[in-house]
């Protein structure tokens, strides 16, 4: 270890060299923190940020302006919702005028009322359409990215969303189902559709209970906590819950293609203690055939993971949790985002930490530790359905200079706690997102860049710095303009805060305007 001083927002940081950085105590008394938390963002060196969308932005030409003293039920359906993840981003087919254009898929998974609702009273009605899925519509004119209001695809999915059940569990839950509740990730399909997994559903199911639609009834509480197909252009297609994929809360969520052309889909359980499940199609990607496959959950073996086929029955799919125990499933700290890179040889899963293990092992490396980790597997040839998945720890997260262990690349200029998200570049870094949920007291919550080849294989820096009590919300590229999208998730939104008194007003910083939620564009000067 040795100290280096390194530009970032003005301030010196520390960072982090030798073979595979251990953690060591430092002194830093003497050296201000880099990535504190401030009312502002910060961004990396060599990039610019722009604002693209920020909730109560007008998502069509007749919805009613942003008040959010006094919001509605009209401001909710047709405004940029107060919480947003980055899910999708899509390329259309090109128009006639050249103008180049994309689709922006977002999940919108909460809606506190502390933080949304002026006087901290719930408005359960206006939260419910505030949460679920924001699809926009995005065009670059004179060098920029920037919403278009009225989009052809612009739509919103809440609680009030009309939706289709398909796949073995429709002979007990019926055909449709009202609402889209707890969408916490997304991700693109190779065949076109987009994928969006519901997280822990029943917070909403009670909250919403007074509101209607059957919520109240625990006989609909099964038809929510699916994957969630949508075709992102088409405005008019009606969403399908795969009931194939097993019912369960979702952190990550990864499509991919089988050598025989199956579709292969890879997700996270969403828990302090989550498990790694794979479903293989019976049928081929192309026809988007997701109503009959196999699940299995992943075990830990000598050297990687394997994979233990479940029952093909509906009580494991309406069950896949207590399924995927029995089974053996191995128990990761709290596992979150996906992302595979190019070649299709390396997967990679973020994992936030669980301050609550107390046996280690090969991928779960620290006991009482919750800065995380990621873990990197490997794909024998590229195939997805393998048995086997050799595997390792690509990084051990934390502060170097006060926490052991840690495990960083050499010529590292930046440290991270609790990795969440994660995307792989046109250039095949490996972008990390963190959430520290609020608490920022330690360093601000953003995005960071990961080499993953290289003779400075694991070395990571920072790209960006969101403001205090924001967390990363994920990123998407664009690789025609050199564009990194993401989101700034419930900035000010500290333990504590609420709407009253947030930690920070940003992006405006005006008295009289809450924190917001804010997508953002990251370009490389």
């Amino acid at each position: 270890m040795r100290r280096r001083p390194l530009l970032l927002g003005g301030l010196a940081a520390v960072a982090i060299a030798g073979d595979r950085a251990q953690g060591a105590s430092l002194p830093t008394a003497t050296l201000p923190n880099p990535q504190a938390p401030m009312l502002g963002d910060k961004t990396g060196p060599g990039f610019s940020r722009l604002v693209i969308a920020r909730w109560g932005d007008l998502l069509q030409p007749d919805s009613p302006g942003f008040t959010p003293d006094a919001l509605s039920l009209a401001q909710a359906d047709g405004q940029f919702p107060y919480d947003a993840v980055i899910a999708a981003l899509i390329s259309p087919p090109p128009a006639q005028d050249g103008i180049p254009r994309l689709v922006l898929v977002t999940a919108n998974p909460t809606a506190p009322a502390s933080m949304l609702f002026s006087g901290g009273v719930d408005h359960p009605a206006i939260a419910g359409r505030e949460q679920g899925v924001t699809i926009v519509n995005l065009q670059y004119l004179s060098n920029r990215w920037m919403t278009v209001v009225g989009g052809y695809q612009t739509r919103r999915l809440s609680d009030g969303t009309l939706c289709q059940l398909s796949g073995p569990a429709t002979t007990q839950l019926g055909t449709t189902v009202q609402g889209v509740l707890a969408v916490e990730t997304g991700c693109v399909a190779p065949w076109g559709h987009v994928l969006l997994g519901e997280g822990d559903t029943a917070p909403w199911l009670s909250r919403l209970a007074g509101v209607g639609f059957g919520y109240a009834d625990p006989a609909d509480a099964p038809r929510f906590g699916w994957v969630v197909a949508l075709d992102p252009l088409n405005p008019f297609f009606i969403p399908i819950k795969h009931t194939a994929l097993g019912r369960i809360a979702r952190a990550g969520l990864l499509a991919v293609t089988a050598k025989d052309g199956r579709a292969i889909i890879f997700f996270t359980q969403d828990d302090a203690q989550g498990m790694l499940f794979r479903f293989i199609a019976d049928g081929q990607a192309a026809d988007g055939a997701l109503d009959s496959g196999g699940l299995a959950v992943a075990i830990l073996e000598e050297g990687g993971i394997g994979w233990v086929d479940l029952p093909r029955d509906i009580p494991t799919l309406v069950g896949l949790a207590d399924a995927g125990a029995m089974a053996g499933g191995e128990t990761f700290d709290a596992p979150g985002g996906l992302a595979l890179n190019a070649d299709g040889t390396m997967l990679y899963m973020a994992c936030g930490g669980n301050p609550a293990r107390s046996v280690t092992d090969a991928l779960n490396p620290r006991s009482g530790n919750d800065d995380g980790h990621i873990v990197c597997l490997t794909l024998p040839g590229g195939d997805p359905a393998a048995k086997h998945f050799p595997a390792g720890l690509a990084l051990i997260a934390g502060n170097p200079a006060s926490v052991p262990g840690t495990q960083y690349g050499p010529g590292s200029q930046a440290w991270l706690r609790k990795p969440r998200r994660l995307a792989i570049d046109p250039a095949g870094n490996l972008w990390i997102g963190t959430d520290q949920h609020g608490d920022t007291t330690q360093t601000a919550d953003g995005l960071f860049i990961m080499e993953t080849e290289g003779p400075a294989q694991g070395a990571v820096a920072c790209a960006y710095l969101a403001p205090i009590g924001a967390a990363s919300g994920g990123v998407a590229f664009n690789a025609n303009t050199g564009t990194a999208f993401g989101a700034v998730r419930h900035p000010g939104a500290t333990p504590g805060a609420s709407f009253m008194h947030p930690a920070t007003r940003w992006p405006t910083l005006r008295p009289d305007m809450p924190p917001q939620t804010t997508v953002i564009g990251l370009v490389r000067q």
